[in-house]
Order: C-alpha cells, then structure tokens, then sequence
C-alpha cells in the first residue's frame, strides 16, 4: 500500500459559512474524513500547512509549500495538495518550477464548492486525487473533474462550472474515470528531483488594450524588475503613429528592466517575427518570448528566474530552459 502525504493549504474545498461570508475553515484531517474509502487505497498521513482563501496565496506560500515536498519527499510515495481554485493555476506552475524532474506524482486539486455543500465536487476531486497519487504519474498536476492536467499547462476557464481547469498548449495529460486512472503518456521515472527554494515576486504583468497609454508600464515597473505583456495576437507593440511604446520599451531595456511578451489568445502561442510591429521591438531590445507558455507560468517562471539569475543572460537561459 502506497504512503501519501495530504497537504491541506485552504480554499473552497474546505470552506464552511460564517458571519462574514464562505471561509476555510475544515482541516485536513476533516477532509479525508470525508472519505472512509481512502484507508483501502493508500495510507495517508495529513498535515494542514496553511488554511487560507487561495487569494491570499502566494510565491511565499508556494515555497513554503516546495520547501515542505521536498522536507518528506524521501519518505512518500506521492503527494496531494487541497488548494483553493481561484489561485490554483498559478500555485501548479510554481511547483513546477520549485520542483522539477520529480519521480513521484506530485497532485494539486480542489473545489467548485465546499466538502460539506449539497450536490458539492470536493469528494470526487479528491478522491481522483489520491487515486492519482497512487499511480504511475511524475511530476507536477492538476486534478478536478477527471481530468488530469500538466501543472504548467493548467488554466482556470470557468468561476462556477464543475469542469472549470483545461490544458492550455497540449492535452490532458490522463483522467481519471470509474475509480481508474489513465495517463496518456509513459512516465519517466528514472530522474531525480530538483528542489529549489525561492522565488523573487518583483514581476508584474501589463495587459494591452486598444489606445493604452504606454505610461502604464512605469507603473508597473516601479519596483519590479522584469514585466510581462500580454499582447494581441502572436504579439507585438502598437504604434498609434508616434512610436510612444517603442520609445517606453527601449527607456525599460535601457534600464535594465526584463521584457517579456505573451499573448492574450489561449491557443498557439506568442511569436513575434511574423509582423513588423513584433519582429523589430525584438531585434532591438531583446524582448524575450514566453511562446506556448499561460501567463501564470510565464509569470511563476520569471520569479523563479529571477531568484536565481546573476545577469539578463542568465535569466533569459532560465526563462527559456524546459521545466
């Protein structure tokens, strides 16, 4: 029987009502209490490492998290996170960054509504969870509503919806269906796990909309050292006939502040060579591409970079490495 770690952070799965609105508030030991069926599966130790609205999550607290995986990665089989929805893409993305290569299933999952709500997905998600952490899976993923879903891919489409999480960039990576895991990819089990144990927040992420003033990215840089632009298309700079965001991309570079572009389109990615307005920014000021990536990742990515980068050069190799 395999041994399993249950890491409780919070969120809607383990929410109950108060005075002042939804809130965790069920540990992780009620949480698998839930479910008696869990004790024929594997054998499960739990530990409640934070009990937060998944808002209020963050690099510090995904870290901790890594820091945590890393602490008891020796003595598991697998691991699975409870997390709040709302942040959960970006928390999968951080992991594979803190943690990479790793041998063992590593599951983040959550909830649409609280365990203990009427009709509530909670029970099958963790459930499907744990049957998850006991396969043959590695590595980072997401688990919700059958699908299981690479942690750098994982992007939330839906607030209310059961089926909330899709694969952005490639396909799910298994489901889990009738109490049976399918992984539609062999494992690679033959690596040992990179732990790392720090990430710098200093990056922001700029949305471009038709007429935006080109000073937003001063504000967005104030205390940052690298932004993000989710541009339109494959990506590029509007001109608006004054060369404004031109003449605001090379002042940053200038300054040393690291660009990197995105895209606002879900599906094919970031490339800027194939227009004018993307292919000359690029030569200029070495604006770096995050291609396939979901902005969660380009944005977990960066300060994981960024934590530990000693130059631009370095961050650009990191940046563009494969996790």
């Amino acid at each position: 029987m395999k041994k399993i770690l249950f890491i409780a952070t919070g969120g809607t799965i383990a929410c109950e009502e108060t005075a002042a609105g939804l809130a965790p508030e069920a540990s992780a030991a009620q949480l698998i209490a839930v479910l008696p069926q869990l004790k024929e599966l594997c054998d499960i130790s739990a530990m409640q490492l934070f009990n937060l609205d998944s808002t209020n999550m963050s690099p510090r607290e995904w870290t901790e998290l890594a820091v945590e995986v890393q602490r008891n990665y020796s003595d598991y089989d697998g691991f699975v996170i409870a997390h709040g929805t709302d942040t959960l893409a970006y928390a999968a993305a951080a992991l594979s960054c803190l943690i990479q290569s790793s041998a063992k299933p590593i599951v983040l999952t959550g909830s649409q509504l609280p365990m203990g709500a009427d009709g509530s997905d909670a029970p099958r998600n963790l459930f499907d969870a744990f049957l998850t952490a006991c396969s043959e899976l590695c590595g980072i993923a997401v688990v919700f509503n059958g699908r299981i879903i690479d942690g750098r891919c994982a992007k939330k489409l839906h607030t209310r919806n059961f089926d909330a999480f899709r694969s952005i960039g490639r396909e799910d990576i298994g489901s889990v269906k009738d109490g049976r895991v399918t992984l539609f990819e062999k494992q690679d089990a033959d690596v040992a796990p990179i732990f790392f144990n720090r990430m710098d927040s200093a990056v922001s992420v700029v949305k471009l909309i038709p007429g935006l003033d080109p000073a937003i990215l001063d504000f967005a840089v104030q205390r940052g050292r690298a932004v993000i632009i989710e541009g339109f298309g494959t990506g590029g700079f509007p001109d608006y006939g004054s060369k404004e965001f031109e003449q605001k991309i090379a002042e940053l570079a200038l300054s040393g502040v690291i660009i990197i572009m995105t895209t606002q389109v879900l599906e094919g990615g970031c490339d800027m060579s194939l227009y004018e307005v993307g292919r000359e920014a690029q030569k200029k000021y070495r604006v770096i591409e995050a291609k396939h990536m979901t902005t969660e990742l380009a944005a977990m990515k960066a300060m994981w970079a960024l934590a530990f980068a000693y130059s631009a050069e370095d961050f650009r190799a990191l940046f563009e490495r494969e996790i």
